[in-house]
């Protein structure tokens, strides 16, 4: 019921290492709140039957483990493994993703790591899906919010998930922290649009703090 993208950028700010982001849609409420993790050391999406400590343990564990050795030593406590749906990618340039055999409908993943970009869904339409999403990505110009706000409208238009959409999410992990790298429309008749207005509502808010010059908090 669910698609996402995670991806890793480069950035020139080499001792800050890799900027991360993730982008997700689905028919259920409030997805931002359960799928999406990211930090300083990589990204995860977790989804299908979701167990948010694969999300959120997966990432702390980044920082002492590549992401397919902590991924799949969580999985392999998780009794239920065999429903979730997991993927993303590691500041060390290592991608995984895992797709559960009894996923619904149609479910799938791709991964590719010369881009640094991992996608996953089920539920969906289709795998184009995921092939929109990816090609919208790599081909899309602006900042790193904007480029996955552009992959989640592919994918839908692609079919998406097979239900719908009432919500969505990005998340951005990212030297300079933005209001914009953390946003959520939890329920919404098109969310993805709707989340294109609040980044684009809170980016402007945030270039105008800034240009008051009273200052900004950096993690």
């Amino acid at each position: 019921m669910t698609f996402s993208i995670c991806v890793r950028e480069e950035t020139d700010e080499t001792d800050d290492g890799p900027v991360f982001g993730v982008g997700v849609a689905t028919d259920a409420p409030a997805v931002g709140a359960l799928a999406p993790y990211v930090g300083h050391h990589g990204v995860v999406s977790t989804q299908s039957f979701v167990n948010v400590r694969l999300g959120r343990r997966g990432v702390e564990l980044l920082s002492d483990l590549p992401i397919d050795h902590a991924l799949e030593g969580l999985l392999a406590v998780d009794d239920h493994s065999q429903n979730r749906q997991v993927h993303g990618l590691d500041a060390r340039g290592n991608a995984f993703a895992f797709s559960g055999e009894n996923c619904d409908g149609w479910f799938g993943h791709e991964v590719r790591d010369a881009s640094g970009i991992t996608a996953a869904g089920n539920m969906l339409t289709g795998e184009d899906t995921l092939s929109a999403a990816i090609e919208a990505y790599e081909a899309a110009e602006g900042d790193l919010v904007s480029r996955l706000i552009d992959a989640l409208t592919a994918g839908r238009e692609a079919g998406g998930d097979e239900r719908g959409h009432s919500s969505a999410a990005v998340k951005v992990k990212a030297p300079k922290t933005e209001a914009y790298h953390d946003l959520r429309v939890d329920y919404h008749d098109e969310p993805i649009s709707e989340l294109r207005g609040v980044y684009e509502a809170a980016k402007d808010a945030s270039e105008g703090f800034s240009e008051d010059s009273k200052g900004r908090i950096f993690d």
